[in-house]
């Protein structure tokens, strides 16, 4: 499909992400409901493994990582999970179903851009909002929660960065499901599951038996929770956390790639629903 009016440059195309960024903010702030809703879940989702864990520790206290370590990287895992929280799937996922999608391609602008500027609303807003778990935290965990170091910190910054565009383009990857089914909520489900279970959100992967660890390790779901945190918290440093970057960077390029490949044979046989 083409666009109705050409391309618009960079100048223009700045301007429009920039305004479409400050709409989807304020399209956050307005749902106060669905937050409210959205942090009583995420408190008793983040709670659960906190409760889990207390108890094996009381059972087995002699476990390849200290309490001291555990539950801070719990709730680091949690806060950084929410921040990753978008609407990709859902939005996308919706308007395929409507028919509405056609509207979008044919705006001048680059579709998968314009769903990465309201991903990245999502996730600021997602972001402050978990601050207040971090908080929270601190008031419980003291000083373990804080990061290893201020350079453990810094690393941690663009490891989080690249861990939210990989979770963006991992999303948009699935997304072009939708385009084949019309209905992308197993597809969705199967990527909230495979994200759930390799990302380190329950637990860190050196936990994992050897076979999940492994199959872990050939998925990028683990650089969306488990490698920032890991930064963050001092596990992995210098020459490692470099690596580990690098390794963020490859899969971001990789996922932003197949995307764009998927989205062009995806449009081939689109066929907008409705009337």
């Amino acid at each position: 499909m083409r666009a109705l009016e050409p391309q618009l440059n960079f100048i223009e195309s700045f301007h429009s992400y920039v305004s479409l960024f400050g709409r989807s903010l304020r399209a956050s702030f307005a749902y106060r409901a669905s937050t409210v809703t959205s942090l009583v879940t995420a408190v008793f989702m983040y709670a659960i493994p906190m409760l889990v864990w207390r108890q094996v520790y009381a059972q087995n206290p002699n476990l390849g990582i200290s309490k001291a370590k555990m539950f801070p990287y719990l709730l680091l895992a949690g806060c950084v999970n929410y921040a990753m929280g978008m609407s990709v799937e859902f939005r996308i996922g919706q308007r395929i179903r409507q028919g509405l999608i056609a509207t979008d391609l044919l705006k001048p602008v680059d579709f998968q851009i314009a769903q990465g500027i309201q991903a990245l609303s999502d996730g600021l807003f997602n972001g402050a909002l978990g601050m207040v778990f971090f908080f929270c935290g601190y008031l419980v965990l003291g000083k373990d929660i804080l990061p290893a170091s201020l350079f453990s910190f810094g690393l941690f910054l663009v490891s989080f960065l690249l861990a939210f565009l990989i979770q963006y383009f991992v999303c948009f990857v699935f997304v072009q499901g939708a385009f084949y089914t019309y209905s992308g909520y197993g597809i969705f489900a199967a990527r909230g599951a495979l994200q759930q279970t390799f990302s380190g959100m329950i637990a860190p992967l050196t936990f994992y038996p050897p076979f999940l660890k492994a199959a872990g390790e050939w998925l990028p779901f683990r650089h969306i929770i488990y490698t920032p945190v890991s930064i963050y918290m001092g596990w992995a440093q210098g020459a490692e956390a470099l690596d580990l970057i690098l390794q963020q960077l490859a899969w971001m390029t990789g996922l932003y790639l197949l995307g764009k490949f998927l989205m062009i044979k995806s449009l081939k046989q689109l066929e907008v629903q409705g009337g």
